[in-house]
């Protein structure tokens, strides 16, 4: 019930922006994303540090590089890295070639964070009463 909303709002963004492929950084046991209706042509790819589904590729991005894909999803990640990790996160995200970035935002957590986490932004959707969202970032 907690994802109700961005499960609606990801499909309306890969629609508007004509998103094809999507690689899904940190997609843990792809509990959500299972019912989340993502159109049937998209080429959906997840990853994580530790893989907890057979689907999921072995992937750190922290110290490799993510595929060149339309869309990088990268939801409840970097908020989790210590900055120095999370800078350099920032840097293989931008050196991939993805034209989008889905990533959530903290605010509260911004000082503890790198600057260049706060990117401008094309869409977000506000999560809950602290201000969590999840933000669309064109590369």
């Amino acid at each position: 019930s907690n994802t109700v909303e961005q499960r609606k709002w990801i499909p309306a963004m890969i629609e508007k922006y004509q998103i094809k492929s999507i690689a899904d950084i940190g997609a843990g046991d792809l509990n959500w994303i299972k019912c989340t209706p993502l159109p049937n042509d998209i080429e959906y790819t997840p990853y994580d540090l530790v893989p907890r589904m057979p689907e999921v590729k072995k992937f750190d991005l922290v110290q490799q590089v993510p595929p060149k894909v339309d869309m990088l999803m990268c939801l409840w990640v970097l908020n989790h890295l210590p900055y120095e990790h999370c800078e350099q996160a920032l840097k293989n995200i931008k050196a991939s070639g993805a034209k989008y970035l889905m990533m959530t935002h903290r605010p509260v957590w911004l000082h503890e964070q790198p600057p260049e986490i706060d990117m401008p932004y094309l869409e977000q959707i506000i999560l809950n009463k602290k201000d969590d969202c999840i933000r669309l970032i064109e590369l």
